[in-house]
């Protein structure tokens, strides 16, 4: 317990130590900033393991538990030192990418996407389990409002899972809303 609050106050989520969610905000309110001063332009990818539901239900919160630590372990060996890695929450990932372009963060989402598909978990039976991934990507329009990219990210993240799951979907502008997001200026 004490263990899970140190991290907690850290910043860190206790389960995968990758960020808590928390930060996120502030990373992007940097970004931002940043792409505002010096015009380089930022990415997000939103993550999600696609069944995961069903991981839990078939093989227990173990397996689950297993999957996620995996995933987070993928996403740091598969990602650049600069860039920001978040549990978001549940089954739920942000990668927050410095200083790339459109054609960057898509090689970069493909090659997370591929990582996760190429390498099962093995679980405490010494069994393995396939995962994949939906991920979505925008990238920093310009606009002040960090919620707005997170908001691209997650609605193409939702496009990856309606056109069939383990894919990359990009938001180029005129995808609709996620659920339970509320539309944001343009």
């Amino acid at each position: 317990m004490f263990d899970g609050i140190g991290d907690l106050e850290s910043g860190r989520d206790a389960l995968t130590r990758l960020l808590n969610r928390r930060f996120l905000p502030t990373i992007l309110r940097r970004e931002i900033a940043l792409q505002a001063n010096t015009g380089r332009q930022f990415a997000v990818l939103m993550l999600d393991l696609d069944h995961f539901k069903a991981i839990n239900d078939t093989h227990g919160h173990e397996a689950g538990d297993r999957a996620l630590k995996h995933v987070a372990a993928l996403l740091v060996q598969n990602t650049r030192g600069s860039d920001y890695l978040f549990r978001y929450g549940g089954e739920e990932f942000v990668v927050v990418l410095g200083s790339v372009s459109r054609d960057d963060a898509l090689a970069i989402a493909e090659g997370l996407r591929n990582a996760i598909a190429s390498s099962p978990v093995t679980l405490a039976d010494g069994s393995t389990l396939r995962l994949t991934g939906s991920i979505g990507a925008a990238i920093q329009d310009g606009h002040p409002d960090y919620e707005r990219v997170l908001a691209r990210a997650d609605a193409a993240m939702y496009a990856a899972k309606r056109a069939g799951r383990d894919r990359v979907v990009v938001d180029d502008g005129g995808l609709p809303d996620p659920p339970g997001v509320r539309a944001l200026q343009r």
